[in-house]
């Protein structure tokens, strides 16, 4: 919980805003994982399948229909969760909030360390309730950190002028998701590493998870991820909220900070793993169908279950 760096602006003399703070955006699919991880509390596992293929909701009145579409333009059909979360599905994400209920997802987004309105409606999936990018990353390390959270502190101690101290932060803890749950969903943005939508991460060479986001017209984008020991948010935009430029996604423009961070941050310390709880199963699936999958398998990845809900 204890934030060791942050850059809230180009120029603190020409701008002191602390965007990091108090700049309220839109993350994108930063925001998936939120309503992943929910889905995974409420007992789905991550090869379960969801459609993708176009969905029309009806509007009020007419001409107010919703679409909702692909960064892609395109459909895959049948995708497993993992997969879904990995390369950054939109209509699997909408059809998945639609099944936990807007309001169940907000109101756990909130649980996380939310701290802004987070609109109940099916688009909510898609990140178009603006956040903080300190709040989302705060969310974020509940992952790696067993389901528990930690309010961030910048300050550890106080001391006086003879060095004695007065004051130190007791961290405020809290258990807001299963350690299980968080296990799992940690695995499923290992996935995003290495199958999905920030496959540059790979090249750090140890573990690591993350989303990116991208919100309407390249206005924002992010990458939000985490190693065992260390969370990390980055947020790329403009104040008046114009077009970074075409194709400027999280993985373009925010995912290469990211590692740049990280990589100076993890040098030199421990090479760590993610948690794996007592009740959790390692098990070869095939990220496309979600069945069990033979060692061999050439596509074959290495997925967390709950025990007796592992493929067979």
């Amino acid at each position: 919980g204890g934030i060791l760096a942050m850059t809230g602006g180009k120029d603190y003399r020409r701008s002191p805003f602390n965007r990091a703070t108090a700049a309220k955006r839109q993350p994108g699919s930063a925001f998936k994982p939120i309503v992943y991880a929910y889905a995974i509390e409420e007992g789905l596992a991550q090869n379960k399948m969801l459609l993708d293929a176009p969905i029309v909701y009806r509007g009020s009145r007419e001409g107010q229909d919703w679409r909702p579409e692909n960064f892609s333009e395109s459909f895959r059909g049948e995708m497993t969760l993992r997969q879904a979360l990995a390369v950054s599905q939109n209509v699997p994400a909408v059809r998945l909030i639609e099944m936990l209920g807007p309001y169940s997802v907000a109101q756990f987004g909130h649980s996380l360390g939310i701290e802004s309105t987070l609109d109940p409606n099916l688009s909510l999936a898609l990140g178009t309730s603006e956040v903080t990018l300190l709040n989302l990353t705060s969310a974020y390390a509940v992952f790696p950190n067993f389901g528990k959270k930690i309010n961030p502190y910048g300050v550890v101690e106080v001391a006086d002028r003879q060095g004695r101290i007065i004051w130190r932060v007791k961290p405020q803890r809290r258990l807001v998701m299963s350690r299980t749950g968080a296990a799992i969903i940690t695995n499923m943005l290992e996935a995003v590493v290495h199958e999905g939508t920030g496959r540059k991460a790979r090249m750090l060479s140890r573990p690591v998870a993350g989303k990116t986001g991208t919100s309407n017209s390249y206005k924002d984008a992010l990458f939000v991820g985490f190693s065992p020991s260390i969370a990390t948010g980055v947020w790329v935009g403009n104040d008046d909220s114009t077009t970074l430029g075409t194709r400027e996604t999280g993985a373009r423009a925010a995912l290469p900070i990211w590692i740049e961070f990280m990589t100076a941050a993890l040098s030199g310390q421990p090479h760590q793993y993610f948690d794996i709880p007592d009740d959790v199963v390692q098990v070869r699936m095939d990220p496309e169908n979600g069945m069990r999958a033979t060692d061999n398998a050439p596509n074959a990845v290495s997925a967390l279950f709950k025990k007796g809900t592992e493929p067979h």
